[in-house]
């Protein structure tokens, strides 16, 4: 028995000793830190990314809906329009109106060549010209 006392004695000496000597917690290399810290860093840095570009890609996608929707309505008041316009509409809208409107003389009718250059008035008497039946073509008043 003696000889298993010498042995617990000399079991708990080195025990004491090495607690002094020992740190509390975990150890771990200052590289393998920084590397799962950097891992990390860059694992949330490309979610936010991917979720950011999900997310834009999702405007993209409700906005060229949109645009396709706003083109189609666009296309449908031009119809709309022209179809007002056209000379039977037209005709139809001065009778419904009891307005007693025809189309202009020839005389009448004014050609405005560059309609920028004419009303910043540096323009030439050449820019405007009328029709005139009786000359025979054009001329320039």
């Amino acid at each position: 028995m003696t000889a298993k006392r010498k042995i617990k004695r000399k079991t708990t000496a080195t025990r004491s000793r090495n607690r002094k000597l020992q740190t509390q917690g975990f150890r771990m290399p200052m590289r393998s830190a920084l590397i799962a810290v950097l891992l990390g860093a860059g694992g949330i840095f490309y979610l936010l990314l991917c979720s950011r570009t999900e997310a834009l890609a999702r405007q993209i996608k409700t906005e060229e809906h949109e645009l396709e929707q706003l083109r189609r309505r666009v296309a449908g008041e031009e119809v709309r329009w022209n179809d007002m316009i056209s000379p039977r509409n037209l005709q139809a809208a001065l009778r419904a109106n009891n307005l007693n409107m025809g189309l202009p003389r020839h005389d009448q009718v004014i050609h405005i060549r560059d309609m920028a250059l004419w009303e910043s008035g540096h323009g030439e008497r050449t820019m405007v010209s009328r029709l005139d039946s009786n000359r025979g073509g054009m001329s320039v008043r």
